[in-house]
């Protein structure tokens, strides 16, 4: 897993495979999923981080366990 953080955007990218994005979903307000072609997770983007961050509730995506950024 790879995490990527734009501070000029206040944005986390946490790239979850090396699959192509094929498709993407917003799930919740500024918190975009990107599937590949078998529907499986390969990255999650979480735009404004350091406000949304205390309001996600994400447990587990996939194989891979989030917990709330400090």
């Amino acid at each position: 897993m790879t995490i990527r953080y734009d501070k000029s955007s206040d944005s986390v990218y946490f790239i979850l495979t090396d699959e192509v994005p094929f498709e993407s979903e917003e799930i919740k307000k500024g918190v975009i999923v990107d599937y590949d072609k078998n529907e499986k997770i390969t990255s999650i983007e979480i735009l404004n981080f350091k406000e949304n961050s205390t309001d996600l509730d994400i447990p587990v995506l996939g194989d891979f366990f989030l917990k709330k950024a400090s």
